[in-house]
């Protein structure tokens, strides 16, 4: 592409929150390309307290010294956000790039969440973002030019504990971005949205310092000014960022599974009995995976669905757990609300049918259906007494166990013509009238330790929709919400799920094409899953963590699952970053063809960004060759527990100076990137990855105490384990560079989570090591030998000097991140500690397998046993005696050479 700078010359551009942080170096990026920048803070606190001209005066000031063209605004976005656009007009004639990015933090969890806390970040973020949105969209639709960035935030995508309220105002961010992107295109409006993981006020309490470092906000903005600048026509999509990786998410769609929309057949048991195939990512004979900006075409599923038998196979197990049973609904009135209440009361639980319209009708139509007392009347507020609603729940019941959130209304009308009114009217009844029912259940879920909350989204939501920027917002908020209380309540027994129903109802109809209702989506075609959504049955389906969290389309007979999944991405590893690189590399940013993963979390979103930057680093450093020196065999020597009294192991003049030979892992250890994981299995995240076996064979022995070695990496086996995780097999070749003598050779076996093989296919390319794959059992006799070994609690300290630079192995906050009590011990470690005793015993080997069975924590006492067994085989096997587990399994040495002692 071309090396052509991208300039901002006369362009008019609008950054909130740009007193400090990622704000300001927005501002001051845009300034010296040639922009006329307002810069909006209001000078409030983190918590968006108090007020200051001061942090946008700085700025504005010195953009001035450096020759730009600046005037401050120190408006709040959320109430004067008309103000801080008329500022640009006022001083500079037009807007041409708007980005929001003001924002406040008000992080609690979710029992403790005030509706004041919650509704004070929707207020800034979102609502904010709609009243800028809102002030420039005229002047953009007359001059026929826009860019528009909405911040996102990693929380928003995937939800974060102690964040409900910014995660929904966050991916209500998303949804307002969809909606404006499409109303926008035929007038030159480009709307995108940033997910981005940067150093600021935000997150430098948040996330541990050496992380820190990496994430300085110039590395966010080259993107910004990519698709902001006039050329760029990219517009409909969201991007995460962090430390110099730049990538693409965007929605994938499973083909789901259809069932004939026969009413009676058409059941909870029906849509268990093909679970598997609702979740299964792979195309079908009726439909493919997707990557949506819409809805699904249900007319041709509808018409497919149809032609299936009217008998749905039920499967074998019935659906018994929501019998007596209490659930909520809300909007129960008529429509899907009443029809979710008549399949639970025909499960035989007991139902509120909550609306401020007819909830007496449908009570009454289901108990005269079911028997008296099945369903009570309420017609209490959703929004300002979702209190009663539990109440009265609990006064005629005594408890509850299901709350489905779907009452609605729909305000549809062009960005352009629609009212503040019609905007926050959607955003109350959907939004906060979602969070206060939550809100008010809440504590009786967690003093039961059990319930099932099920709230509705909307296609409009997930990808936006035209005319339905409120609804968008409204909706796609609802699943930020949801995705964090799935992760708050899913250790308290409460699973949260989201469905995008399609449906004909009251609301909807007016917004149906007249093929939707010549075919007639019933409600009858959605209510069965959502009866499935709140039973023990599907949990016990689904496996360890059960069914939370997730986000479901459904109707018409079709019933499929919805995830993100980003781009393999592009990483920049110079300290400073142009937008004209994002320019160059724009094909390996949005590149979806290889390397892609399916995150679901927060943690696995940002570790996966950071192995990539760290990938990118150490291929930039040249570590393909490894050198090292007595030195380092002394450090590798000592970080294994040897002591001033092997002189052997500590002295370089010692005439018997050695390093240990499990050093052989070593060159290993730094040349696992080599194999290129994410390129070689669909999915891969290294947060999942666990390392399961490993194997070593040396060439040399005892090993050169210094030397430049090459180690040569390739993959000799990929398999695929049911479709719910990967095996990588990968051969490591180590040679001397000077006399080109291998010196060791490695096999490590890796079982990455939730990776899986192209195509679902094992691939075989190469042959394995004879004693690599033998099994190696513990026999059932006492121990031939056994000695016990104490770690010390900075073994995990000294043990980085080799190598080791997994920060779980040193940071305890990190530790307790991923839910261990503190750092744990690198299992090769462990490996080269139980090895050190062996040799002492039995002296030389050639070769070396062990499988990892568990983590070793610095400073547990561990216990090595050793059978003996003829050709030179000793099988071993590791306890940590602290926790009493086996840490290494599976285990054996070769002897050789004369000095062996077996």
């Amino acid at each position: 592409m071309s090396g052509e700078k991208l300039e901002f010359k006369d362009r008019v551009v609008v950054v909130t929150g740009a007193g400090g942080g990622l704000g300001k170096v927005y501002a001051l990026e845009y300034a010296k390309r040639g922009a006329k920048v307002v810069v909006n803070d209001l000078g409030g606190s983190l918590g968006g307290s108090g007020g200051s001209t001061r942090a946008a005066d700085v700025v504005v000031e010195e953009i001035k010294k450096n020759g730009g063209v600046a005037v401050a605004n120190y408006d709040s976005v959320n109430e004067h956000g008309e103000k801080i656009i008329q500022t640009a007009i006022d001083n500079f004639g037009r807007i041409d790039v708007l980005i929001n990015n003001a924002g406040i933090l008000r992080d609690v969890s979710f029992a403790k969440m005030s509706a004041k806390e919650f509704g004070s970040v929707v207020d800034v973020h979102l609502n904010g973002g709609y009243k800028l949105c809102k002030a420039a969209w005229p002047h953009m639709l007359s001059q026929k030019f826009g860019r528009i960035i909405n911040t996102a935030s990693p929380a928003g995508l995937y939800g974060n504990f102690g964040q409900a309220n910014y995660s929904a105002a966050k991916l209500g961010l998303v949804g307002m971005a969809e909606t404006l992107a499409k109303e926008g295109y035929k007038y030159n409006i480009r709307v995108n949205a940033i997910a981005p993981l940067a150093r600021s006020r935000m997150t430098e309490n948040v996330l541990p310092p050496h992380i820190l470092k990496q994430l300085g906000p110039e590395k966010i903005v080259p993107l910004v000014l990519f698709l902001t600048h006039e050329s760029t026509q990219v517009t409909n999509s969201i991007f995460e960022l962090a430390a110099g990786f730049y990538g693409q998410i965007r929605w994938e769609r499973s083909s789901g599974q259809i069932f004939n929309p026969n009413p009676e057949t058409f059941t909870p048991e029906a849509i268990l009995n093909k679970w598997e195939s609702i979740t299964d990512f792979r195309d079908k004979s009726f439909n493919k995976v997707q990557h949506p900006v819409q809805l699904s075409d249900y007319n041709d599923l509808i018409t497919k669905a149809k032609k299936l038998p009217a008998q749905n196979d039920q499967g074998s197990v019935k659906i018994e757990s929501l019998r007596g049973k209490v659930v909520i609904i809300t909007g129960a009135g008529g429509g899907l609300g009443k029809s979710h209440a008549v399949w639970f009361a025909r499960y035989g639980a007991k139902v509120i049918v909550n609306d401020i319209r007819n909830a007496d009708v449908s009570a009454s139509d289901i108990n005269k259906q079911f028997g008296d007392g099945t369903a009570i009347p309420d017609a209490h507020n959703i929004v300002t007494e979702a209190p009663q609603i539990i109440e009265n729940a609990l006064k005629n019941f005594g408890r509850v166990d299901v709350l489905v959130n779907n009452a609605g209304i729909l305000r549809d009308r062009s960005f352009k013509k629609m009212t503040d009114d019609e905007w926050f009217a959607v955003i109350e009844v959907h939004l906060y009238a979602t969070f206060a029912m939550c809100k008010a259940v809440w504590p009786v879920f967690l003093k039961q330790k059990s319930g099932y909350i099920i709230n509705t989204s909307s296609t409009s939501g997930i990808y936006g929709n035209f005319g339905q920027t409120n609804y968008a917002a409204a909706k796609a908020a609802i699943l930020g919400l949801s995705r964090t209380l799935a992760i708050e309540g899913g250790r308290k027994g409460i699973k949260v799920n989201i469905i995008a129903p399609h449906a004909e109802t009251a609301m909807t109809k007016t917004i149906f094409t007249e093929k939707e209702l010549v075919n007639h989506f019933e409600p009858s075609q959605v209510s069965p899953f959502v009866v499935l959504l709140a039973s023990e049955e599907l949990q016990r389906k689904g496996g360890g963590k059960g069914v939370n969290g997730q986000l479901f389309e459904v109707g018409g007979g079709w019933c499929g699952q919805t995830r993100w999944q980003r781009s393999e991405g592009f990483t920049a590893v110079t300290d400073s970053i142009e937008p004209e690189v994002i320019k160059n590399n724009w094909k390996q940013i949005t590149n979806f063809e290889s390397g892609t993963i399916n995150p679901s979390t927060t943690e696995e979103s940002s570790m996966a960004i950071l192995q990539a930057v760290q990938q990118a680093q150490s291929s930039k450093s040249s570590k393909d060759i490894f050198r090292y020196t007595e030195r380092d065999c002394i450090l590798y020597n000592l970080g294994l527990g040897a002591t001033s009294q092997e002189l052997q192991l500590t002295y370089e003049n010692d005439p018997n100076f050695h390093v240990l030979p499990s050093f052989a892992v070593i060159p290993f250890m730094t040349s696992i990137r080599a194999l290129n994981m994410n390129k070689l299995v669909e999915n891969f995240n290294f947060a999942m990855l666990l390392h399961g076996e490993q194997y070593f064979r040396l060439g040399e022995y005892p090993l050169p105490t210094k030397g430049s070695l090459k180690t040569v990496a390739k993959p000799l086996q990929i398999l695929n384990k049911g479709g719910k995780a990967a095996i990588i097999v990968g051969g490591f070749e180590t040679y001397d560079v000077k006399t080109k003598k291998l010196l060791a050779y490695n096999e490590g076996s890796f079982f990455i989570r939730g990776a899986r093989t192209p195509g679902g296919k094992q691939i075989i390319k190469g042959e394995r090591a004879k004693f690599a794959v033998q099994k190696f059992e513990a026999p059932d006799r006492k121990p031939d030998f056994e000695i016990e070994v104490a770690t010390h609690k900075d073994q995990a300290a000294l043990y980085r000097l080799s190598g080791d630079y997994n920060p779980l192995h040193i940071d305890p906050n990190l530790a307790k991140a991923v839910r261990f009590p503190r750092p744990i011990l690198h299992g090769l470690c462990t490996l080269g500690v139980s090895a050190k005793a062996l040799l002492d015993k039995f002296g030389p080997y050639s070769e070396l397998k062990v499988r990892f069975t568990n983590v070793v924590f610095p400073g547990d006492k561990l216990k090595v046993k050793a059978w003996k067994q003829p050709n030179g085989i000793v099988i071993f096997q590791t306890v940590d005696l602290d926790r009493d587990v086996v840490v290494l399994n599976n285990c054996a040495i070769k002897l050789v050479g004369s000095d062996s002692k077996l």
